[in-house]
């Protein structure tokens, strides 16, 4: 993972923008058929990118503030949606701005470079 000019590490699943872009989300939906089960193989990787630290893991993915809305939104679920979205922008305040969208220097960051090797 990479440092920025503020001196923060942006977290994978923020870097690839949510679990959904994940390729050890994607592998993991590949091969067992549905996107949720238990003992996954690839649990490891999810440890080596650093994303379980962080509580977030193929089983609790990484939704972003924006794809909580969204979902609400389509689901009818809003209030409860807002809820969520406003934990994740308050956790990782330093990447997204108050409406959900990262950060000025966070998309610049993610540009100028490939993401890190998970």
């Amino acid at each position: 993972m990479t440092e920025t000019a503020v001196g923060k590490e942006i977290p994978y699943f923020i870097w690839v923008r949510g679990c959904n872009n994940c390729r050890v989300f994607k592998s993991y939906t590949s091969l067992t058929g549905t996107e949720y089960g238990s003992n996954h193989r690839l649990h490891a990787k999810c440890v080596h990118m650093g994303c379980d630290r962080y509580g977030y893991n193929v089983l609790s993915p990484f939704i972003t503030p924006k794809e909580f809305l969204r979902i609400g939104i389509n689901t009818g679920l809003r209030r409860q949606a807002v809820e969520r979205a406003r934990k994740v922008v308050a956790r990782f305040r330093e990447f997204y701005d108050t409406r959900g969208g990262l950060r000025p220097w966070v998309v610049e960051e993610i540009s100028q470079q490939d993401p890190p090797e998970g």
